[in-house]
């Protein structure tokens, strides 16, 4: 078995692989996406079509790949670049797990809405000041008040290390489609939803979408701010039993 590890936006291999049981990481390639993580590429904007960045995913598997069928766990933008990769054809597909989805049928949806504000807001105030215009703005006080968690984790988009080379990242991957509308029935692979309240970057609304287009199971984690070990556990146990056939 290959497992095809997928992070989501402004994060890195590592966040991938910490999604995975420890008995299964020999098994892993966890490419870091253009401009994230150790990637050297930037960019323009056509780089960050969700297809060019599934080409680009999938190249890193190729050069790793055995021929063994292709199980896939990507993390709300890696799970909209593993269902590019799935749907390609370009590998035998066993099973993917589709976890915190974000990304929809629509450029743009409300949720992924405070990524670019904060494009704009690296690019006009620079990597120093950017962190206290976040916390000014009305987008990340409608994030704070439902999600202390998610509001960190925008505050990371401004405070990571390139956080101001990469910023292009943040103004266009949220303007991309995940999936056309119904293509999501076409998987033809064992598919998994897994999803947590009280986020509204990866609302639950979202991934009921992907369990109702994809035909399979949705399963609710505890909320991350009520213990955000607690749901790293949760998802470990749910994506090992998936991926193993238990």
């Amino acid at each position: 078995m290959t497992i095809l590890a997928l992070h989501g936006l402004g994060g890195s291999r590592a966040n991938a692989l910490a999604y995975l049981p420890k008995d299964l990481r020999s098994h892993v390639v966890a490419p870091d996406v253009r401009a994230h993580g150790a990637s050297t590429l930037v960019g323009e904007g056509d780089d960050f079509a969700l297809e060019a960045l599934a080409a680009e995913c999938a190249d890193a598997l190729a050069a790793e790949h055995d021929g063994s069928p292709v199980s896939i766990v990507g993390t709300s933008m890696g799970a909209a670049i593993g269902l590019r990769i799935a749907l390609s054809g370009r590998f035998v597909i066993d099973r993917v797990a589709f976890q915190r989805p974000s990304f929809t049928h629509e450029a743009l949806p409300a949720n992924l809405a405070v990524f670019p504000v904060i494009a704009e807001l690296l690019e006009r105030h620079g990597p120093k000041r950017s962190l206290a215009a976040l916390r000014a703005s009305g987008a990340y006080d409608a994030v704070r008040g439902i999600s202390p968690v998610g509001a960190d984790a925008l505050e990371s988009q401004v405070t990571q290390p390139l956080a101001w080379e990469r910023r292009v990242r943040l103004l266009e991957i949220p303007r991309n489609r995940a999936y056309a509308p119904g293509e999501l029935a076409s998987l033809g692979a064992a598919s998994v939803v897994l999803a947590s309240p009280r986020d509204p970057v990866h609302p639950l609304h979202v991934a009921e979408e992907w369990t109702a287009g994809l035909g399979c199971r949705m399963l609710v984690s505890p909320a991350r701010d009520d213990g955000a070990a607690a749901v790293m556990a949760w998802y470990r146990e749910q994506v090992g039993s998936f991926l193993t056939g238990l």
